[in-house]
């Protein structure tokens, strides 16, 4: 007949260790908190196992150590009572803590598993803002072959330094792509031109023509006028009023 263990009805969890701190038994409590184990010291968190060993290991009748635990649910945090039967006998009782500090240990458990997934997410983050800029680039300037190695790009919204640098590989690698040999940069549908947005169009029509090809700008506006003739002196390029006699031009071409 198996003996019935001396912790088995104990209304806390309680072990009773060796002088390895290794369980010789403990209670049906700890069992269910823990399962059954082998090694106490397993039980504690990194920061927990120093302390435990350090002071349990004092002889006698002693207070209470607050040590850490790990569980299923997260960290308990508990107040560990203790005394040596013998020198190869230790008994240990756990009275857990308030649930609101076993709680706030678990949160800081959750805090550190997500700090190790920050830098995957701010990965998915950033694909996800070069998806949206590259929907940008075409929408802000959509590159549209018109045959005859014409390609038309309407540019819409303001003619700033972030709209040309957003369009500019786009635009580059598009035409390269598609061997194109004249671009025809429609600004009908642009709003304010800054000087910057006409020092960057100049950067990229110097691009342009370094790849042997030809660039007409049409649909300047009159308050657009005074910023653009600079590229025109500049570059030698051509302005058309009408985007309509180009197109002709083109389609005559196929």
């Amino acid at each position: 007949m198996t003996a019935r263990s001396q912790l088995a009805e104990w209304p806390l969890p309680a072990f009773q260790l060796n002088n390895s701190f290794a369980v010789v038994d403990q209670s049906e409590e700890a069992q269910q908190i823990f399962g059954k184990t082998t090694d106490f010291l397993m039980l504690l968190d990194e920061g927990s196992r120093g302390k435990a060993q350090r002071l349990l290991k004092q002889p006698g009748d002693n207070g209470a150590v607050e040590l850490n635990f790990i569980t299923a649910q997260g960290l308990l945090l508990a107040d560990v009572y203790f005394r040596w039967d013998s020198e190869f006998a230790l008994n240990v009782v756990m009275v857990p803590k308030d649930d609101k500090i076993a709680a706030i240990s678990t949160q800081l458990l959750r805090l550190r598993g997500r700090l190790r997934e920050t830098d995957y997410e701010l990965l998915q983050e950033k694909e996800r803002a070069d998806a949206l800029l590259e929907k940008v680039r075409k929408l802000s300037a959509p590159c549209i072959k018109i045959g005859g190695g014409y390609v038309l790009i309407p540019l819409f919204g303001d003619l700033d330094l972030d709209k040309v640098e957003a369009i500019r590989p786009y635009v580059i690698d598009y035409i390269y792509q598609y061997g194109g040999e004249t671009v025809v940069l429609d600004l009908t549908a642009m709003g304010t031109v800054t000087q910057d947005g006409v020092d960057y169009l100049d950067s990229l029509v110097q691009t342009l023509c370094v790849m042997g090809i030809d660039t007409i700008v049409t649909g300047v506006k009159p308050q657009h006028a005074k910023k653009m003739h600079l590229l025109k002196a500049e570059l030698n390029l051509r302005f058309e009023s009408s985007l309509e006699a180009v197109l002709n031009k083109a389609l005559a071409m196929k």
